[in-house]
């Protein structure tokens, strides 16, 4: 799980991909069926487009020179004789074997793609919508998740087994909050100590109370499923890498779209359920001593240890975009006074459940514009949730973007922060630190949405990013990596490791550099 690390000056960001393949990557792929695209993925296309720009160029040179070997051979080329035709097959032909099509645009459509455009040609638009603000596109998508969960249970007993013990009420305890709708709800689990990795034991020295469960810290995890479907039981599974590292683990169930009405009816229960958590968590658990300092002044640190992680809210897909704009509107109010911030208020006091001290973004759309464009190339953009529950109009679709979000937050707050008892704060000092991760061959959701995101937030002066991209990864594989191990699990637990290890030198000075991850 070794890293290719680049450390690069906040001022000069540069992707890890080369420039065309981030230029041509989607949502700035040209059009399905468009002359450019054709241009890239057919072959014939491109060798004759060169051809026409070489025969242009060449008629515009002086007709007397005759002796230029490309002017010859243009018109050799352009010649209707029956040999130059059977040539300009065979060169069609060679060109066809050794052309490489673009990575992230590809030449045919994926069986869903094919099947969504199919729909979208044959069932009228009304008939489209109905369906979707009906709710019957929630229950066919989450009735083809429980299709697939008895194949994957078959197919890896260990994981079924896995699953059967976290569904006991004996591990699961569900918390209600908000209205008591039916999905506003968290599955809490706790570490128990066959669950505890060895080396991720509590201290000895810890104060504990016996009637408290120790823990490192909690995962808050946001489900996805496209703002309109997904329950927090398809995603059970995501907790026992994170339960085997001696952190609570809760999964929050907030209402889909058509019971969410909007965005940010959703970024509310999100809210509420990480309040209600608070209150429970400070009843149950109790976080260990973090004795890394004097460990490390000891000689005995090492990668693992058993110290004080923090609360780490993470989210995949639209979850991600949820979870974000949550972040955002806790930045929003932590740049009041404290006089009127119920945040910051927290902040002072010594719970340690209050606030997020990470924030690990996993394959999500964070520009809800740029994706109502990709989507449309998709053929789902009617079809889809998120037109409907981010407001159907590309002023309403900003605003529900989160870097836009907080670059408006940040300007109807200017007088307060340039006010006198707020003259020393930064969105560096207010701000987690924040992982992105995405998989490079998505075709759900591009990963230049993560790159575009993370240029935005620096923007913003949000600049303790980090952004991983994998490799011969897809969406759905990002999240599969957590219940079932793999690269995006790997990578976000060593992001977090480095994190501790540099705890004590991250977010001290205005020059500090960020480090691009990758592991192309």
């Amino acid at each position: 799980n070794k890293f290719e690390s680049v450390e690069i000056a906040s001022s000069n960001l540069s992707s890890p991909m080369s420039p065309v393949a981030l230029s041509l990557a989607p949502p700035r792929a040209p059009p399905r069926d468009s002359v450019i695209r054709n241009l890239y993925t057919n072959p014939r296309s491109d060798m004759r487009l060169h051809n026409l720009l070489t025969s242009t160029s060449t008629s515009s040179k002086n007709n007397d020179d005759v002796d230029d070997p490309d002017q010859a051979k243009t018109s050799s080329y352009e010649s209707h004789n029956l040999q130059s035709r059977f040539l300009q097959l065979l060169q069609d032909g060679n060109h066809l074997l050794h052309h490489n099509i673009h990575p992230h645009l590809p030449s045919s459509l994926s069986l869903p793609d094919q099947l969504i455009r199919f729909i979208g040609r044959t069932l009228p638009l009304e008939w489209q919508h109905r369906h979707r603000d009906n709710g019957n596109f929630r229950n066919i998508a989450d009735g083809m998740v429980k299709l697939t969960c008895p194949m994957i249970g078959l197919s890896n007993l260990r994981l079924t087994h896995e699953f059967l013990k976290l569904s006991s009420t004996k591990r699961r305890r569900r918390i209600r909050y908000g209205d008591h709708h039916a999905m506003q709800y968290i599955d809490l689990f706790l570490p128990q100590h066959d669950d505890i990795n060895q080396q991720m034991q509590p201290s000895a020295g810890n104060n504990i109370n016996e009637n408290k469960v120790p823990v490192r810290g909690t995962l808050f995890f946001v489900h996805g499923g496209a703002w309109g479907s997904g329950h927090p039981w398809m995603y059970r599974l995501v907790a026992p890498a994170f339960l085997a590292r001696n952190l609570a683990v809760a999964i929050v169930g907030y209402r889909t779209y058509p019971d969410a009405i909007n965005i940010d009816a959703q970024v509310d229960d999100i809210r509420l359920a990480f309040d209600e958590l608070d209150d429970v968590l400070n009843e149950c658990v109790v976080p260990v001593a973090d004795d890394a300092l004097e460990r490390k002044e000891a000689g005995t640190c090492d990668d693992n240890d058993n110290g004080w992680v923090g609360n780490i809210v993470m989210g995949h897909s639209s979850g991600a975009h949820i979870a974000l704009l949550l972040l955002v509107d806790m930045l929003s109010e932590r740049m009041k006074p404290s006089s009127t911030s119920k945040l910051a208020a927290k902040e002072c006091s010594q719970y340690p459940w209050s606030l997020p001290h990470y924030f690990v973004g996993l394959s999500g759309p964070y520009d809800i514009s740029d994706h109502f464009d990709f989507e449309a190339g998709r053929g789902v953009e009617q079809i889809s949730p998120m037109k409907p529950i981010c407001g159907y109009t590309r002023l309403n679709f900003d605003r529900a973007s989160p870097a836009k979000r907080l670059l408006s937050k940040l300007a109807s707050f200017r007088e307060q922060v340039d006010s006198a008892d707020l003259t020393n704060l930064t969105m560096q000092e207010i701000t987690p630190p924040m992982l992105l991760v995405h998989g490079i061959e998505d075709s759900t959701v591009p990963f230049t949405a993560t790159s575009d995101a993370g240029r935005k937030l620096r923007s913003c002066g949000l600049t303790g990013l980090d952004e991983i991209y994998l490799e011969k990864t897809e969406h759905q594989d990002v999240i599969m990596h957590f219940m079932m191990g793999g690269s995006a699990m790997d990578a976000v637990f060593e992001w977090l490791r480095e994190q501790r290890r540099r705890q004590n030198v991250i977010g001290q000075g205005s020059g500090r550099k960020m480090k691009l991850q990758s592991r192309l």
